[in-house]
This record gives C-alpha cells, sequence and structure tokens, in this order.
C-alpha cells in the first residue's frame, strides 16, 4: 500500500538522521586535539591547505582537530593560556620546536595531556621525559629523494644544495636512492650559498634547506624541493616538494605510539606537481616509488 510504503521511508530518513546526529554528537563530546602555529607558517603553507588538513585530520581521527595561532613574539605564558583557552582537557597538543618553553609551561600545568614538540629536521634530545618529541625520518626521506631525482635526471648529474653538509648515513641513504633507480653518475654535493647557475650540465637539483635565494633566480632545471611553501606558489622548475611542517608530520605522529613517551620520527609528505612533469612515464615511474606517500596536485 502507498502508505505504507512512504511510512517505511519515513522511518528509514528517521533512522538515518538519528545516526547522524548520534555520530555527531560523540564526535563533538571527544576531546579535541590542538596543534600550535604562528602567522608566519600560515602565509607560507597557504591557508586552503591548512584548511584541507584540518578536515582530513578531524575525519581520520574522529575528533576536532584545532589550529590555535599565536604572535611569533607571544611569551611562554601567553602560549601555553591560548592554548588552555580553547579546551582544557584536550587528547593532545602538538606545538612546533620554536615554542618548546612554551610547551614546556603548558606540560607543567596539564601534567596529565600527552604534549608532543615537533622537531622536524632537528637533533631529538633523549633527555626529556615529560614531552615526547616528533621529528622526520630524514634517511627514509632522502633516500626517496635519490629514487625521485635519479627520474627527473636522466642520464645527467644530480646536484644536491644543502645548508647543513649531511652527515654520512644521509648521504648514503641519498646515493643508495639514486642506486637503485639505476643512475651511475655521481651527484654533486654543494653549500646553498653557491650559484646553481654555473652547473648548467645538471639534470637535476635537490634543495635541502632555506631556498629563498635559490628560488629568487627562476630555475630551468627540474628541481625537488625540501620546504613547507605551497608548492602552487613555487617555480614550474619545482616538480616535487618534500613538506615535513608540523602538519604534514601531525596525523601520523598522533598515529604513533606517542604515549610510550619514545620519540617519533615520520617521513615528510611529497607533493607530486603533476602538470609539471611533460614526461608521463616519468610521472607514472614518481608516483610508483612510493605510491602511499604522494600527494598529487
Amino acid at each position: 500500500m502507498p502508505g505504507a510504503e512512504l511510512l517505511k521511508k519515513n522511518r528509514i530518513k528517521i533512522i538515518v538522521l538519528l545516526a547522524f546526529a548520534i555520530l555527531a554528537g560523540a564526535f563533538y563530546l571527544r576531546s579535541p586535539v590542538i596543534i600550535v602555529e604562528d602567522n608566519s607558517f600560515n602565509q607560507l603553507y597557504g591557508t586552503t591547505r591548512l584548511s584541507f588538513r584540518v578536515i582530513k585530520y578531524s575525519l581520520e581521527l574522529f575528533c576536532r582537530v584545532i589550529p590555535v595561532t599565536v604572535y611569533e613574539s607571544a611569551g611562554n605564558d601567553l602560549v601555553a593560556l591560548a592554548v588552555e583557552t580553547v579546551s582544557r582537557s584536550p587528547r593532545a597538543v602538538l606545538f612546533p620546536d620554536r615554542y618548546l618553553e612554551g610547551a614546556r609551561l603548558y606540560k607543567e600545568k596539564n601534567p596529565e595531556i600527552p604534549v608532543i614538540v615537533m622537531k622536524g629536521r632537528e637533533y631529538i634530545p633523549a633527555d626529556e621525559t615529560a614531552l615526547v618529541f616528533a621529528g622526520t625520518d630524514i634517511i627514509t626521506d632522502l633516500y626517496r629523494a635519490g629514487l625521485s631525482a635519479a627520474i627527473l635526471a636522466g642520464d645527467k648529474k644530480t646536484v644536491f644544495f644543502y645548508e647543513r653538509n649531511p652527515e654520512y648515513e644521509q648521504r648514503e641513504a641519498f646515493l643508495e636512492g639514486l642506486a637503485s633507480q639505476g643512475s651511475d653518475e655521481e651527484p654533486v654535493f654543494l653549500p646553498i650559498t653557491l650559484d646553481y647557475s654555473s652547473l648548467p650540465e645538471a639534470g637535476c637539483v635537490v634543495v635541502y634547506g632555506p631556498a629563498a635565494k635559490f628560488l629568487e633566480n627562476t630555475p630551468k632545471i627540474p628541481v625537488i624541493l625540501f620546504s613547507w611553501v605551497d608548492p602552487a606558489l613555487t617555480p614550474r622548475a619545482v616538480k616535487l616538494v618534500f613538506d615535513d611542517s608540523p602538519w604534514a608530520l601531525a596525523l601520523d605522529t598522533l598515529k604513533a605510539s606517542f604515549l610510550s613517551g619514545e620519540p617519533v620520527k615520520i617521513p615528510s609528505v611529497p607533493v607530486l606537481i603533476r602538470n609539471r612533469i611533460d614526461e608521463k612515464k616519468d610521472f607514472r615511474k614518481l608516483e610508483e616509488i612510493i605510491k602511499e606517500k604522494f600527494h598529487k596536485m
């Protein structure tokens, strides 16, 4: 009967709405994750990227992920207060390393709340017990960069620009990546302060350090960049960006066993810019290297 069929459909709608309301209620009742940031980072990273990550992380963690923006000049007490104002009992709080002292102060006042300090590529101290430190898995990053550079360079050399001279293990990881992809060209390691244009024979450039000076001169050589900057704002020569910002590493850090107090090391998030890679076969190779870690644009 039409009336019975209509009643059945209405019941289904009501059940769906109730289920949605229950899930939404559970979502908002769960303690949030707070990630501290500053205005300079927001401008560099891009508001669209930040919004995307907030939504993605909230869905995957099934709790609110709340960014807290503080001024770069804010004192430790103001940094800690900004977090406390948002939530009295967050699931966890992530601080960038620049606010280390603010993180310590917050932890002293809230000893029961997990506090994670994102160290990036900096040295992770082993003598801290109250805080959990998370850093970049540099060895994995450089191995993947070597794999990718070998594809982009073809039969030419790769030039590796650095701010700090890579340690032996880091160099070996990069060399292993090149060799694993079939490159028999010995790469050139140079400090970032030198002029890259004097190396016209290079087939690919890897920039592992501050890239502002490098990007002022639009390069024609394919570039792999380690940076937090929004890939859309980089020159067309940049084909691949390894993002090891606190926001890029946050999700995997939170999923790791940080409650044990052990330091956590997470690989960067590679962003592969599809429309800047002319050869489809090169794009497919790059995508296949570490497919689960690539984020295409």
